[in-house]
């Protein structure tokens, strides 16, 4: 009796440490005093092309935007702090399109192409649980396994889905809310 009461309160204590933790660990776009639309203003008057990915992390303390900007074949990645727009890392690369087209004839080893389901299936199976415009599908390698990875967004939310090329199981859906009021 003493092991069930023991087991009991210690999985109680477990399970409130750990959503104390997941409460003070995620990033909160309403606690910084910039907000999404500040910080892609101020990145595309610094930085040439297209803003493909935006999103507010939390490294310790510290609230970053974390932005990719694509211009032609190059690909530059920001780390910016949310709440003076300061530059904290940048690093930019070129995108070599036959790495790319390299890179996925790795992938399709892992599965002949015949027995993958189209993209437009993936996104099917997607937008099923989740329905928004499609930002953007890419087919990966993930584990030795062919993988459709989407993100679709509606109004102020975000879902992402690693999908199973081969058989359209879901493997991951995460849906998150993007608050930039201010």
């Amino acid at each position: 009796m003493n092991k069930k009461l023991g087991l009991i309160i210690g999985s109680m204590v477990g399970a409130t440490v750990l959503g104390f933790g997941v409460y003070h660990s995620s990033a909160d776009a309403k606690d910084t005093k910039l907000n999404t639309d500040s910080i892609q203003q101020m990145v595309s008057e610094q930085y040439p092309g297209t803003i493909t990915e935006l999103e507010l992390d939390k490294e310790g303390t510290k609230k970053v935007y974390e932005v990719e900007v694509r211009d032609g074949d190059t690909e530059t990645d920001l780390k910016l702090d949310a709440d003076t727009g300061e530059v904290l890392k940048e690093k930019s690369e070129v995108i070599d399109a036959d790495d790319d087209f390299d890179d996925n004839e790795k992938e399709n080893t892992v599965a002949k192409t015949d027995d993958l389901i189209s993209e437009k299936k993936a996104t099917d199976i997607a937008k099923k649980e989740f329905d928004g415009e499609v930002r953007e599908v890419e087919l990966d390698e993930d584990d030795g396994r062919a993988v459709y990875e989407l993100e679709l967004v509606k109004d102020k939310k975000e879902a992402d889905f690693d999908i199973d090329a081969v058989t359209g199981e879901i493997l991951e859906m995460d849906i998150d809310t993007e608050d930039d009021d201010d």
